[in-house]
């Protein structure tokens, strides 16, 4: 009787896990065919440091599954989760608001000070700036006697250097987040080689209080070899108000006759001043004074908000251009209350990915929100998580529309052009010294749709390039009629 009991019960048990394993498809098991192994071997790339995802959306069969385990550094590939979870957890309609506060009356069109509350906006170019200063002005104001006010607090989250991640502070992309920020501290230019060998550099918008001083001379060379042979360094030169100098010295290669750059400011304060007061010259206006950080006592109205644009805008903005900023803000913009600060949003992340099934370690870690971070990792698994949790998310829509799309748009613009690549493949980028990663989705020449995870980790000197076997790999996805 006994044994009966057990035998029966062994056999129920033993049909449940076959059921099981039948019913849910394992992906812990390598699946890598053979073209993309001699693929890998042909551009000494080492199977290790690869991890590659790719599963048609229709099928719960991966074609190809190669360390889907391993957690790796996944760059900007990162941001994608930040976009998710913003637009669960906040909406497609929030918002931004800066609040400007004058420090007496304005009837007489005078005052002495305008405040300016910051609220998070990464968004304030130098055309959102002017709107800005117009609707100021349209109010009556004409003359500031005693410069502006700042109050920077509406994050908590300490600010590190931008020269922390890779010594490298003037770069656009090391921005910190900031509660009151003007074009990313932006400051876009061309140098210019004239045909009698004099070069000159031309800012598309300089902020009053910013200048260059070119001691560039001329070097061998074409434009490949400027980043190597150009130096840019901030000299703050101590008077009132300061003066920002921009020192550009090395030799410019004689064979490029024109180069676009940029560099971002590291104080956001001296930046707001000077793009402020250039508009406010600029609209007729009369400016005296600098700027003051202060925290700014309550005060009962503003005279005008200004609001960014909706979530459902930056969010495209920041995806397709990967821009840390704009991350790194709305990273810290999750957490609604005062406590606005890294840990508070990864608490958040990790409730709002769990309520939506996307698989997660205890293991996975967001540092920033942007992915520029050696410390944020994750598994590819959890990538392709994601981007299924994407695919059913009512705003579904908008984060796919915000992906870059190949030969056309964002950080692939000018990547995977080919007749064969162009338009298929929708995918946000990630890249470090030493780190690339792509994910998103691909449309096969079948018309079959794939989500694809692809994540390459290894020293940055190694002698191969990841680029050819990326392309490779993308062209076997895509032909796959």
């Amino acid at each position: 009787m006994l044994s009966s009991f057990i035998n029966q019960n062994t056999s129920r048990l033993l049909l449940f896990f076959i059921c099981f394993f039948v019913t849910f498809p394992i992906y812990g098991q390598r699946t890598l065919p053979e073209e993309i192994e001699l693929l890998a071997n042909k551009h000494n790339i080492p199977i290790d440091s690869l991890s590659i995802i790719l599963q048609p959306l229709n099928s719960d069969t991966r074609l190809i599954n190669l360390n889907a385990e391993v957690h790796r550094t996944p760059a900007s590939v990162a941001k994608l989760f930040t976009a998710f979870v913003a637009m669960d957890h906040l909406g497609p309609d929030y918002h931004w608001t800066t609040e400007v506060f004058s420090t007496d009356s304005i009837k007489d069109g005078v005052v002495d000070s305008l405040i300016f509350k910051g609220g998070g906006d990464p968004y304030i170019t130098i055309e959102r700036l002017e709107s800005m200063v117009l609707a100021l002005r349209n109010l009556g104001i004409k003359t500031i006697n005693d410069g502006l006010i700042v109050e920077q607090s509406f994050f908590k989250q300490h600010q590190t250097s931008t020269a922390d991640f890779d010594n490298d502070p003037l770069r656009p992309y090391n921005i910190m987040h900031t509660s009151l920020l003007i074009n990313s501290n932006t400051i876009d230019f061309k140098i210019k080689k004239y045909s009698n060998n004099t070069i000159k550099i031309v800012p598309d918008f300089l902020p009053e209080g910013v200048f260059f001083r070119n001691e560039l001379e001329l070097g061998s060379g074409s434009c490949s070899q400027f980043r190597d042979n150009v130096q840019f360094t901030q000299i703050i030169e101590e008077q009132y108000p300061p003066r920002i100098v921009l020192l550009a010295d090395g030799h410019y290669p004689r064979n490029c006759f024109e180069f676009e750059h940029d560099l971002s400011l590291t104080d956001a304060n001296h930046y707001f001043f000077g793009a402020f007061k250039n508009l406010w010259l600029k609209s007729g206006g009369s400016f005296n004074g600098y700027i003051t950080e202060a925290k700014v006592p309550f005060l009962k109205k503003p005279i005008m908000t200004f609001d960014s644009p909706s979530l459902d805008e930056i969010i495209i903005e920041g995806v397709k251009e990967s821009d840390n900023l704009i991350a790194r803000n709305l990273f810290l913009s999750l957490n609604q209350s005062s406590d606005k600060s890294y840990r508070a949003s990864r608490r958040i992340m990790r409730k709002v990915l769990n309520s939506n099934d996307v698989s997660m370690t205890y293991n996975t870690f967001f540092e920033n929100g942007s992915g520029l971070s050696r410390k944020t990792k994750m598994k590819p698994e959890t990538i392709m998580s994601l981007l299924k949790a994407i695919k059913q998310h009512p705003s579904s829509d908008i984060i796919i529309r915000s992906l870059p799309i190949s030969g056309v748009d964002g950080t692939i613009e000018n990547q995977y052009k080919t007749d064969l690549l162009k338009k298929r493949l929708k995918l946000k980028t990630g890249t470090l010294d030493g780190v690339s990663g792509l994910a998103g989705f691909v449309t096969g020449l079948s018309g079959t749709e794939y989500a694809f995870v692809f994540l390459h980790n290894d020293i940055p000197d190694h002698p191969y390039k990841i680029s050819s076997f990326r392309e490779g790999l993308l062209n076997w996805v895509v032909s796959d009629i």
